[in-house]
């Protein structure tokens, strides 16, 4: 973490043999204007995310999902960590963009905005290239100013409609405190009893999804919504890493037949396979954290298909919500905006 400025090895998120995850500084929501301006100016903001981290993914889901790569440039902050995150190297430092300043390491970019900051540099970053700030690095307010942006063609629709809001914050708060962050709190414990909390939250969690998995196609019917992107990347590394590295041993993701059914259905939506790279995510996990894996052991992958039908179409045609609040299927969506065209400023990803 970063302490008033400067690089520390120090690490505030254990407190009492319990792991804390921090909140997030830069946390406020997007404001229309920003929404407004990531259409209006192609490359003007970009994204630094991870292949590794599951809160980063949850942007990067939502920008493949919504088809918006041409507005949003995308940086991949990569492995080794020495000081965190890095961006580049000595020999290739990356250019902070809007700027010619150059840099190896994530945590510099913080120091960038802010010369005094103190706390962790985390991704996902949204950064103005020409304000050079830091608009935001907390991933849920970055997935819905994405989900915002109401496109110069095609229908507009949306991960977060009116009338499930109150539903979509009630389950995905649950979902985050009780499984993705559970996760966490089960790999980094230094208590037994901390420990086996957050297993029991963990698997008590599975169960209830499962079964309501079992019933619709998604967590809130035939629509994909904003709760089912937060949860996704969790499963997504659940075999891979949490249930070895950190200890989620009980069951793997693919005993439960609703929920890793459900898993492979979103995975093949287009856009969707590109932002997943298990190989990365494992040899971040076990071979950066040096914590819980003091010799950087990459265990063997597990044998998963993802691949494999899912079947869930039984359950009903998936559905896409207009922003007026019709549902269409999302085939019918798709053939709507084949023929258009793209951006006239497109953005190149990195």
């Amino acid at each position: 973490m970063l302490i008033e400025g400067c690089w520390s090895n120090e690490d505030r998120t254990i407190e009492d043999g319990a792991y804390v995850r921090a909140p997030s500084p830069y946390g406020d929501p997007l404001d229309e204007s920003i929404v407004c301006a990531i259409v209006a100016e192609p490359g003007r903001f970009h994204l630094v995310a991870s292949l590794s981290c599951p809160w980063s993914h949850r942007s990067t889901l939502a920008r493949a999902i919504k088809g918006l790569e041409a507005y949003v440039p995308v940086h991949i902050a990569g492995a080794p960590r020495t000081e965190g995150y890095r961006l580049g190297t000595v020999d290739q430092p990356w250019v902070v963009p809007g700027t010619d300043c150059k840099i190896e390491h994530l945590h510099e970019l913080y120091t960038f905005a802010d010369p005094g900051y103190t706390g962790r540099a985390t991704v996902a970053v949204l950064w103005d290239a020409e304000q050079q700030v830091i608009v935001s690095n907390e991933s849920v307010h970055i997935l819905r100013g994405l989900d915002g942006i109401r496109s110069n063609y095609g229908p507009d629709w949306t991960l977060r409609p009116d009338s499930l809001a109150q539903e979509i914050d009630t389950l995905a708060d649950l979902v985050q405190r009780e499984l993705s962050n559970a996760v966490y709190r089960a790999g980094k414990a230094r208590r037994q009893d901390a420990y086996d909390e957050a297993v029991s939250e963990v698997f008590a969690t599975f169960v209830m999804l499962d079964d309501r998995l079992s019933r619709t196609r998604y967590l809130h019917g035939n629509t994909l919504t904003e709760t089912d992107i937060r949860l996704w990347p969790t499963l997504a590394r659940f075999d891979a890493v949490y249930h070895g590295h950190f200890k989620c041993s009980q069951q793997r993701l693919t005993d439960y037949e609703h929920l890793w059914g459900y898993a492979r259905d979103i995975h093949s939506w287009p856009g969707v396979e590109a932002t997943f790279d298990e190989p990365a995510i494992r040899t971040a996990y076990y071979g950066e954290d040096r914590d819980e894996n003091p010799f950087g052991i990459v265990a063997t992958a597990p044998i998963v298909d993802w691949q494999e039908p899912h079947g869930r179409q039984r359950l009903g045609v998936k559905e896409v919500t207009l922003r007026d609040g019709r549902t269409v299927p999302k085939a019918l969506w798709d053939e709507s905006t084949s023929d258009q065209p793209t951006p006239s400023q497109p953005a190149a990803k990195t």
